[in-house]
């Protein structure tokens, strides 16, 4: 949604109720100080307080003579109970000839009752915006506004039914609430100094501020700590501003008197809120400093997407709190000093005003503090201000002037509206008495009636002047009204001839200079017709030369000669050869100026030596008032406006002056032409507005409008400028320079240069783009969905609406940018030294920057895409963000749905991954490596290392191989897969699973805990468990298992080939021809074979006593701290070769077995076994099982048992 009120195309948003928008809270453009304060709050009340006191709800608000009957009871109960109405009826106070300063959310003045405009002709005369916009364009503005508008309407809304208490006063918006009800502290002080500074900077002085805003946390007698503002408020109260600041809505909350921050402050006017009964309204904040007013039930003015939304600015709404309040108290203060300065009271302070309105306040007593207050009584304060009657108020009490001679000066003041000042004259002679008010002062306008001697009226006039014809001796009185308010007056009276007598005189004065030119014949002329800009060069003179012209408008008609050489001089005469301007002569040029009239001939006069002269004759300005216009010819036309205290305007190289006080506003309207319009601005600050073909200029004391123009260059002369320029219905293209800002279409070119803030907006069609550039300093790049920004030191571009905007980053500092999302599907794409971001309707390209950040948080399916640069470079991934970063550059993404980084340009490039609180997966190849969880996914591909770091949720990680030779080595705390080209690892993942699949000769080493661990593996996998984590390799070549503490078991499982299981005290190795498992330094390892093929076990003792247990399933080799087994297998061989005093255990089967003992071996075989024992020192078998056995035992070098048979 667009941003300001004013701008072409603005989509307003769905209406919401006022309530919506309270607190301030942080927002990512910018960085602000004061950290430390609570959120800033507009204090209005909106929970608890029943139905009445509840905003009317805006899809109700249609139609608006519904509540009309409601409306006046909320209004006329709030100045009922000030006696508001009595001081209107009594004395008509408006507060004209002061300003207010409203500091909230902006002030919708496009409202009727709010002036219907901005500007210099308007009440809202000026302001500022104070928020991320940073312009001169306060206007409250959604989804989140309308509180600024309600408490302007307050103080000084016109209109009936619901008029604001000081209806003819001015308005500054000065905005610190931005489109979503957000501000800061830090807004505020800058809103305060702003009015230091511009307190006198037009025409009504700033006299007030209203703050109706506050920190519901805080409930004191004093300011807090972490106040900001008091510097501000001691400065403004010093000069004589009435600050009126809310006291605050949290009163049960605390439930003890105190006031809310700023409204504690020493500095300040503290406002509560009474309800319509006059009572405290039971949520306002309350201390017995502070003053009270109508703040439930308040209807003022709020902006049409507040309202019904129809286009017409002229809602209302109602709202309760002391945000209502302070206003009301706002508006009665400039009433007062009005009444203080007509009663001529001077240097009037706050306290002045404050200390008045206290001591003629009502008082409220309040049960809930056992305290009384003192409520505003704004009638009781006016009319004790008020002035005795100066002069009688009849015929009979008149105030004699004497009698009239020449002139007389009276001075007076009309203290009511009731009020009539007579005065009696006698006439010196007979004539025009004339009484003339010179110096009306606040409300007065004067209303004028004539008397005889007998009381009869002879003459009545409304306005400042009454002429009546008199007799010489005879007396008469005059009396003076006001038709509007009280006010102070000075008015001359004078005594003339007869009035016709007069004016014969002066014709006959006319006709007799006439008749001393009588007889003058009009010389041989050269007839140029119908002039408006004509161009003559090369003019011979002869001596004396005439030509007659007809002003194609009435203004002036100038005459500019340049000549080289000798000399000449032009003159400019009327019908009647009457010279009626002579040339003024400027070395080699001659001018001469006259006002014309539309349609009169006027004749030109070129005297002198000079052989020939070039002549401008020019008719295209002409003023009326303080409006100039500057017309165009159906030539290509060149404009130029100097402004400053003098104006100077040049049409076709023809200068022209104007003293800014007797001219205002000036406009310039093209032909049919090329033309060409410069503007140069002052020092101080400036508003332009720049169409295709046309601009408005807006400065403190002068307005400039251009039309059919082509080609316009607006210059500032510093201050805070700010220009809006907008595109036309075709393709336009923005270039947009530190200094200087260039908008060209079909038809026309726009340059705005030295302007601290541009905003550009492309809303008409076309297919439009702009390529914003940086200063030598630090810059950054702000885009988003609707628009782009290019700020830095003096300077802030704005280009919104366009379908692509490019940021350049050349021209040095340390560049960063700031990409937002929309609401849509949005895809970023980052080089190191270029990033775009696109979506529906719109493109930003960055390029150059050092710094590149975005955002993905409107919604929509998000994608972010990096690349590396040609040396080292790091991609760093978790759950909020991707970044990627190398040398010179620095590229991140935040929010996103999916992330994908290449690493193709070269340099060693390595990935970090971090997961998110939840459980997360990670898929690594050797070419690419992906994390993925809740609303995330990352995704590396071509680097040379990637790290995943887990550490939280029940995290995964999958590893794949390449084609060549790879390692996977698994720990309890990480795991990694490398190869040619890359290594890939995941750190404190619960599981971990490698793959190898893909061919060469791979390995998989895994490692175990402190802890007890278990390990199963087979031809296919190895899979090492313990306490948090879970190790799993498939599919490699060889496996080795690592044990390293606890107690510590393997299980190993055959293949379907012959398998050899090798088992030592430290170390058991089950091999195939393509498979190998090995374990090492594990407690307890067990073989089992299973799957087929002719599977043998050789056993192994230590240096220790090893038993060596075998029958006819199993064969079982043991000792200190280890234990073998092999299960199964056809053949097992077990060895005593490493010292210590070994024995073995034969035990028989059911079935037929054969034992042999001989030398140093021992076997047992069976049906589907055969175990052999070699160089044991003790042998015993037990054959008890059954079968038919055979025994073959010869000489042994062992002791042998046998038991059975």
């Amino acid at each position: 949604m667009e941003r300001k009120h004013t701008r072409k195309g603005r989509q307003l948003g769905v209406i919401e109720q006022l309530e919506d928008r309270r607190v301030m809270t942080a927002d990512p453009l910018i960085e602000h100080q004061d950290l430390d304060a609570p959120p800033l709050e507009q204090t209005v009340q909106t929970g608890g307080i029943g139905d009445a006191d509840f905003w009317i709800n805006p899809e109700d608000a249609v139609p608006f003579d519904n509540y009309v009957h409601d409306i006046e009871q909320a209004i006329a109960a709030a100045h009922n109970l000030t006696g508001w109405y009595n001081v209107q009826s009594s004395y008509g106070l408006t507060g004209r000839g002061q300003t207010v300063a409203v500091i909230d959310s902006g002030i919708a003045y496009d409202h009727y009752a709010l002036g219907g405009g901005l500007g210099a002709n308007y009440r809202v005369v000026g302001g500022w915006d104070f928020t991320e916009e940073n312009d001169a364009n306060p206007y409250d503005d959604g989804a989140s506004g309308g509180h600024g508008s309600h408490v302007s309407g307050i103080i000084g809304g016109s209109g009936t039914p619901n008029s604001g208490v000081a209806t003819g006063v001015d308005f500054v918006g000065l905005r610190v609430f931005n489109d979503a009800g957000q501000g800061y502290f830090s807004w505020v002080e800058s809103a305060l100094q702003w009015v230091l500074q511009n307190r006198n900077s037009f025409e009504n002085p700033i006299t007030t501020i209203n703050l109706s805003l506050g920190v519901s946390s805080w409930n004191a007698a004093t300011v807090p700590q972490w106040a900001n503002l008091e510097d501000e408020f001691a400065a403004l109260e010093s000069a004589g501003i009435f600050i009126a600041v809310s006291a605050g809505n949290s009163f049960t909350s605390f439930n003890t008197p105190g006031l809310s921050y700023p409204a504690a402050s020493q500095y300040v006017v503290p406002v509560m809120s009474t309800d319509e009964n006059g009572s405290l309204s039971y949520f306002s904040q309350r201390l017995t400093r502070a003053i009270a007013a109508p703040g439930r039930n308040i209807v003022s003015t709020v902006p049409d997407y507040k309202g019904n939304n129809n286009g017409v600015a002229d809602d209302y709404a109602t709202m309760s709190g002391t945000s209502m309040a302070a206003p009301y108290v706002a508006g009665a203060a400039v009433l007062v000093r009005q009444a203080m300065e007509f009663a001529g009271w001077t240097n009037i302070t706050q306290d002045m005003i404050f200390n008045h309105m206290m001591a003629n306040a009502d008082t409220v007593y309040d049960a809930a503090t056992n305290l009384s207050y003192k409520r505003l009584n704004l009638q009781k304060a006016i009319s004790a201000l008020m002035p005795t009657d100066d002069f009688g108020s009849t015929q009979a009490t008149a105030q004699s002037i004497g009698t009239i001679v020449g002139t007389s000066t009276v001075n007076g003041a009309i203290n009511s509206k009731s009020d009539a000042d007579f005065f009696s004259f006698t006439a010196s002679t007979t004539g025009n008495v004339t009484f003339n008010v010179t110096n009306a002062k606040q409300e007065l306008a004067a209303s004028w009636q004539a008397y005889a001697a007998n009381g009869q009226t002879i003459a009545t006039q409304n306005g400042n002047t009454i002429s009546f014809a008199v007799t010489a001796g005879q007396t008469y009185a005059v009396r003076i009204t006001s038709t509007a308010g009280i006010g102070r007056y000075t008015f001359t009276a004078g005594l003339g001839g007869s009035g016709n007598g007069g004016n014969n005189g002066g014709n006959n004065g006319n006709n007799g200079g006439n008749g001393g030119n009588g007889g003058n014949v009009q010389p041989t002329f050269t007839d140029w017709g119908v002039a408006d800009f004509n161009q003559y060069d090369d003019v011979v003179i002869g001596g004396d030369r005439w030509f007659k012209v007809t002003a194609s408008r009435t203004g002036a008609l100038s005459v500019l000669g340049q000549y080289s050489g000798s000399n000449a001089s032009v003159g400019i005469y009327n019908a009647n050869m009457q010279l009626i301007a002579g040339g003024t002569n400027n070395g080699s040029t001659t001018r001469a100026d006259v006002q014309a009239t539309a349609g009169v001939e006027y004749f030109i006069r070129v005297t002198g030596s000079a052989t020939d002269i070039d002549l401008s004759v020019v008719n295209l300005v002409s003023q009326v008032g303080t409006n100039v216009t500057i017309a165009g010819t159906s030539g290509d036309d060149v404009f130029s406006f100097v402004a400053g205290t003098t104006h100077y305007v040049t049409v076709n190289g023809v200068q022209y002056q104007f003293a800014g006080s007797s001219a205002k506003a000036f406009t310039f309207q093209g032909g049919n032409g090329n033309d060409s319009f410069t503007f140069n601005g002052t020092t101080g600050s400036e508003t332009a507005t720049v169409y295709a073909s046309s601009a408005s200029i807006v400065g403190a004391a002068f307005s400039v409008a251009t039309a059919a123009i082509e080609n316009q260059i607006i210059r500032g002369g510093g201050g805070a400028d700010v220009a809006y320029m907008y595109d036309s219905l075709g393709n336009d293209t923005l270039t947009a320079w530190s200094n200087r800002v260039t908008m060209v279409g079909t038809g026309f070119s726009n340059e705005v240069a030295a302007f601290s803030n541009v905003k550009a907006y492309a809303v008409n069609g076309g297919s439009n783009s702009a390529t914003l550039y940086d200063s030598a300093g630090d810059d950054v790049f702000i885009a988003g969905s609707l628009r782009g920004i290019m700020q830095g030191n003096g300077f802030y571009n704005w280009a919104e609406g366009f379908n692509s905007v490019t940021a350049q980053a050349i021209n040095g500092g340390n560049d960063r940018v700031d990409f937002y999302d929309s609401a849509g599907n949005d895809t970023l794409t980052a080089w190191s030294d270029r990033v775009t971001f696109t979506g529906a309707g719109f493109s930003h390209d960055a390029r150059g920057f050092d710094r590149v950040k975005a955002w993905a948080t409107a919604g929509g399916y998000d994608t972010a895409t990096f690349y590396d640069s040609a040396g080292d470079d790091v991609y760093i991934a978790g759950s909020l963000r991707g970044i990627m970063q190398g040398a010179g550059f620095y590229n991140e993404a935040e929010g996103f749905d999916a992330t994908v980084a290449y690493a193709n340009a070269g340099g060693n490039d390595r990935v970090e991954f971090y997961d998110s609180a939840g459980d997360d997966v990670l898929t690594a190849w050797s070419n690419r490596v992906t994390l993925t969880g809740n609303g995330f996914s990352h995704d590396a591909r071509n680097f040379e290392r990637t790290v995943a770091q887990a550490s939280s949720g029940y995290d995964t990680a999958t590893f794949y191989d390449s084609v060549g030779n790879d390692l996977f080595v698994a720990r309890p705390t990480a795991a990694s897969m490398s190869g040619t080209g890359y290594s890939n690892e995941a750190r404190g993942f619960d599981r971990a699973k490698a793959w190898a699949t893909s061919g060469g000769d791979d390995q998989a080493d895994l490692y175990d805990s402190t802890g007890n661990d278990t390990l199963i593996a087979g031809y296919l996998r190895a899979i090492l468990t313990g306490s948090g984590y879970y190790s799993e390799a498939e599919g490699f070549d060889r496996t080795v298992t690592y044990g390293s503490g606890g107690y510590d078991t393997a299980t190993l499982y055959d293949s379907a080939l012959d398998d050899v299981f090798n088992a030592w005290a430290d170390r058991a190795v089950l091999a195939s021809s393509i498979v190998s498992n090995d374990v090492r330094n594990f407690d307890r390892v067990r073989a089992v074979s299973e799957l087929g093929g002719n599977d043998l076990a050789n056993f192994y003792d230590s240096i220790g006593n090893d038993t060596y247990i075998a029958g006819a399933v199993r064969g079982i080799m043991t000792g200190t701290n280890f234990y073998n087994e092999a299960e199964g297998f056809k053949q097992t061989v077990a060895n005593s070769t490493a010292g210590g005093t070994d024995k073995v255990e034969f035990y028989d089967s059911a079935g037929n077995d054969t034992l042999l003992v001989w030398q140093r071996l021992a076997s047992l075989s069976g049906l589907g076994f055969n175990h052999s024992a070699n160089g044991f020192k003790n042998v015993t078998a037990y054959m008890t099982s059954g079968g038919v056995n055979v025994r073959d035992i010869r000489t042994t070098d062992f002791v042998f048992k046998l038991v059975g048979q």
